[in-house]
């Protein structure tokens, strides 16, 4: 039984990690009010030739297709004085492949949801709660430690790992826009990504440490009933 608590401890460690990761990434992905900052800061609506309405407009329009809620996520727009679709066909090719990652991280969010409540149940069932949390807490020791190694290469020269994510996560090159004739990448330049990122990876570290924090709390209180429960039972014998 230890065994297996062990193991089911580090799988809650990594399922509560994965669902807390894409958790931080849908809600950057979709938070309004962090692409209109960023789009202020950045000075992407005086880059446009627009007022920040009318460009949050274009976004709201966009994250409703990111999010499979609209079939398209073009519109006729006035940018840099020039009238007409919004995206070439490059960057409407590319959108399609982001709205598959987008459906993929919901759906690793969801499973990593059911899993962390299967695991939960489990570790319930068999009642080896300290051996597990134990082994929770090592794993995510571990899991912050990789992280805390990817984040100081990421920071040390973001645009390299960029690149290195999109040949990952893309089979193709419509990813590599052009500033000049397509106005997508000057919406979320790289600076843009780099916020996102550093939002992201303090969301999910936070959550994480937290519900790691939780896990100590809880094992604590589980021992000390343990503890107070046996001194009753030993009293009672005498």
């Amino acid at each position: 039984m230890r065994g297996l608590a062990v193991v089911l401890g580090v799988l809650l460690a990594i399922a509560v990690f994965l669902a807390c990761l894409s958790a931080a990434l849908l809600w950057v992905s979709f938070d309004r009010g962090f692409y209109a900052a960023e789009f202020t800061a950045l000075g992407v609506p005086a880059d446009l030739m627009v007022d920040l309405p009318t460009l949050m407009g274009y976004t709201e329009v966009l994250l409703d297709y990111l999010r499979g809620e609209v079939p398209s996520p073009n519109v006729v727009a006035t940018v840099r004085g020039r009238n007409g679709p919004l995206y070439g066909e490059r960057e409407v090719h590319h959108l399609k492949d982001v709205r598959v990652l987008i459906a993929l991280a919901f759906l690793v969010r969801n499973l990593s949801i059911v899993l962390v409540l299967a695991l939960s149940s489990m570790l319930i069932v068999i009642r080896q709660i300290k051996e597990a949390a134990r082994a929770y807490l090592y794993a995510a020791a571990g899991i912050l430690a990789v992280l805390l190694a990817l984040v100081v290469l990421v920071a040390v020269d973001f645009t390299h790992y960029f690149t290195v994510f999109h040949l990952i996560a893309f089979d193709n090159d419509l990813w590599l826009l052009d500033p000049a004739t397509e106005y997508l990448i000057r919406m979320v330049p790289e600076l843009f990504f780099i916020a996102a990122a550093r939002r992201i990876a303090l969301l999910a570290v936070g959550k994480f440490v937290a519900l790691g924090l939780a896990v100590l709390v809880a094992v604590s209180l589980h021992a000390h009933a343990v503890k107070r429960n046996s001194t009753q039972v030993f009293q009672s014998t005498l």
